[in-house]
């Protein structure tokens, strides 16, 4: 692909750069995604002590979007963010040769990102058509990130012609026209996918809960997964009307940015519903609510009713940092607290209700009467019903 660089011309300085915007923004999400996973393992490993395989998947994704974003930063270096016609030919090779790294990379960092979220999913419940469903949507991202990868990798013969610009003499690569195909079929084919793992939690927490305005609190929660949605609709819009290989540099200020996002947030909205203890703890500190549970005793009473301790046992147990200990959670040991973040969100029986920050408990309430009889035996009745909390 030839230049037409004037000669003394700085691309940087053209009017119609947009490569600084471009590195500012992944200098600025680069740093946020890494706050907000090391949150995440923080909850995970030393407050709930409850790591899990989607923790695994989450590391592998902020991996990959740490990656993608240094490949648009090195990009810019090279002439991202600017016309084509004004870049030199030495940075124009360098820029297709990050490129077509990147466009690999990024299917396998979107992979992750929605892995990491269908491992979540189990947490919510154990019902056979629900995990059907979460095992079926992982399996098909995983065959479409395959397929889709290796269609890339092998676009041109010999293969390491897929790192030199497009229409090099000699080079011999499926068309453009074909190329942009297969992109905007692993952007519909995403979008789709993250309208299922939006929809997912939704569905199960709308069909185990009653109709509450604690439910819609809960389906809020997990409808911050439209932004993901959103930028992925964003990003297609923009790859079927800017024409990417028309000017490939210039144009990956708008769709690199685009692809940025929807791997950053993506991976932000699969660590939300993990952050809920810490949250829960710096609104206590701020003041924003009373207590530091959101149901039953405060911590350190004693309780007096049949669910979650027995014959008066003691209130929750804290470590010395102040936080619950995951040992006193629904889903580990039959009692409540709210230091499990996401496990166990949602189980078996008639009626339920999730906590404001993310999970749905139920408590059994007991009653035992004790009658005498005529015949000098004692007639004992037990009733067991369920109530909202």
């Amino acid at each position: 692909m030839s230049t037409l660089y004037p000669a003394g011309t700085d691309f940087r300085s053209t009017p119609d750069y947009k490569g600084g915007v471009h590195k500012a923004l992944n200098a600025t999400l680069i740093p946020i995604t890494t706050l907000i996973f090391g949150m995440r393992i923080y909850v995970r490993v030393l407050m709930t002590k409850n790591p899990g395989l989607d923790d695994g998947l989450a590391f592998v994704a902020y991996l990959f979007a740490v990656g993608l974003s240094i490949f648009d930063i090195i990009g810019v270096k090279y002439g991202s963010g600017a016309h084509i016609y004004l870049i030199p030919q030495q940075a124009l090779l360098k820029f297709f040769n990050v490129l077509a790294t990147q466009n690999l990379w990024y299917f396998w960092c979107t992979c992750f990102v929605r892995l990491a979220v269908a491992a979540f999913l189990p947490r919510l419940s154990k019902e056979k058509l629900y995990l059907y469903l979460v095992y079926g949507i992982a399996a098909f991202t995983v065959v479409q990130t395959i397929v889709c990868f290796l269609y890339k990798l092998l676009e041109c013969r010999p293969v390491s012609d897929l790192w030199l610009p497009p229409h090099t003499p000699g080079t011999k690569c499926v068309s453009d026209a074909a190329n942009e195909i297969m992109m905007n079929i692993n952007a519909v084919f995403g979008i789709f996918i993250d309208c299922v793992l939006l929809g997912l939690p939704i569905w199960i927490i709308s069909k185990k809960m009653i109709m509450s305005r604690k439910m819609m609190q809960v389906i809020l929660i997990f409808c911050v997964g439209i932004f993901v949605v959103v930028t992925g609709v964003v990003r297609f819009f923009y790859m079927k009307t800017l024409l990417f290989a028309t000017d490939p540099t210039f144009h990956m200020s708008t769709i690199g940015v685009w692809s940025d996002l929807e791997a950053h947030i993506g991976l932000w909205c699969a660590c939300f519903p993990a952050l809920q203890p810490i949250l829960r703890i710096v609104s206590f500190k701020l003041g924003l609510r009373t207590k530091l549970l959101s149901y039953g005793d405060t911590p350190g009473r004693k309780s007096a009713g049949a669910s979650g301790h027995l014959g008066g046992a003691s209130g929750v147990q804290r470590s010395n940092h102040g936080y619950l200990r995951s040992g006193n959670g629904i889903d580990v040991k039959g009692t409540e607290t709210d230091s499990d973040s996401q496990k166990g969100i949602v189980s078996k029986g008639k009626s339920f209700e999730m906590e404001s920050m993310g999970q749905i408990h139920k408590q059994t309430e007991v009653q035992v009467s004790v009658e005498d009889r005529h015949d000098g035996h004692k007639k004992v009745e037990r009733q067991e019903s369920w109530i909202d909390i």
